[in-house]
């Protein structure tokens, strides 16, 4: 694990296995904790039950720790984890990933001048969130891991269990897809006539 980090042992000591696994598997709990909560949230879109998703998969992950160290990548291994609690929840709450509306959250956390000003954000957060939603999975988690959650190249080739070279041609192709999407969209738009276009931004 490139990214989780281990705490060596002072020069001279020796340190026991057991002990050495519980380090790191504390190490990997502070570093992943919150970002796996976010991942949760943005698919659930429920607090509560991204909290629980969270812990759920890394109490399971403490269980099998021993196990997950011994496969090719232990992050990856507890990425699968939290993939299945997630999708777990989601089948069932019988629900959809509520990725596209996670824009509702990020825009009333968002400082804004005016009340306008949050209509336009909250519209295009919306329109960014779903063009994402639509992406194929793998590019979608890059996506999601790297520029929404925060984590580093090399931390998402861990989880993803691929080279860094293949995030960043994952994260590259899904900024052109978001991109190409965002971009009809406005010409769809624009393409209204003005009262239409004024309407859409704004709140019923």
């Amino acid at each position: 694990m490139t990214d989780s980090g281990r705490t060596p042992a002072p020069a001279g000591t020796t340190v026991p296995a057991e002990r050495r696994m519980e380090i790191a598997f504390t190490a990997f709990r502070e570093l992943h904790e919150h970002r796996w909560g976010a991942y949760a949230f943005l698919h659930t879109g429920d607090a509560e039950a991204a909290a629980d998703i969270a812990e759920a998969a890394l109490d399971r992950l403490c269980v099998q720790w021993p196990h997950a160290l011994r496969q090719p990548s232990a992050d990856s291994y507890a990425w699968s984890l939290l993939k299945e609690h997630v999708a777990g929840w989601l089948a069932r709450h019988r629900r959809g990933t509520a990725l596209a509306t996670a824009a509702f959250h990020r825009a009333a956390h968002a400082p804004g001048p005016d009340r306008a000003e949050r209509f336009r954000l909250l519209e295009s957060r919306i329109a960014l969130y779903a063009a994402i939603a639509r992406l194929p999975e793998r590019q979608c988690d890059a996506l999601v891991l790297n520029l929404v959650i925060g984590y580093s190249v090399g931390q998402v080739a861990d989880l993803l269990g691929v080279d860094r070279a293949a995030v960043r041609s994952l994260v590259g192709h899904a900024k052109r897809k978001v991109s190409a999407a965002l971009s009809a969209l406005e010409v769809q738009h624009s393409g209204l006539p003005g009262s239409q276009v004024q309407h859409s931004g704004r709140g019923k």
